[in-house]
């Protein structure tokens, strides 16, 4: 198993997950995403965060002794992880997120059909 991806690793697997997961569901993700590989985001921040979304992802056995307490865990995690990420979200950052969602998606692109007059 690779345990060590990189940010391109990364960002198709985010990519693959939003196309699957549709728009409403990847705009969160791609905002993270963004935050995450944005310069204006401190070191220990980013740290922060992604061990949040680690601890949200990471699976647990049903087994698990403290299986009710890593639930409240990852719903702490996830909290956390959200305050976190809206903190450093900036306008270009949101601007980012819709022009990739709409590449992706094709939203908010019509297509022109040329008007022909009949001459007769």
């Amino acid at each position: 198993m690779k345990v060590n991806l990189s940010m391109d690793d990364i960002r198709t697997k985010v990519e693959e997950y939003i196309k699957k997961a549709g728009r409403a569901t990847g705009r969160p993700v791609l905002t993270a995403y963004y935050v995450m590989t944005a310069d204006t985001t401190p070191d220990n921040e980013r740290t922060n965060i992604m061990l949040a979304l680690v601890a949200i992802v990471f699976p647990t056995s049903i087994e698990d002794v403290l299986g009710q307490i890593f639930m409240v865990g990852k719903g702490f995690a996830a909290v956390y992880a959200y305050k976190k990420v809206k903190k450093y979200i900036t306008p270009q950052i949101k601007d980012k997120v819709e022009a990739k969602l709409d590449e992706w998606f094709h939203d908010n692109v019509t297509e022109v059909e040329p008007l022909y007059l009949e001459l007769k």
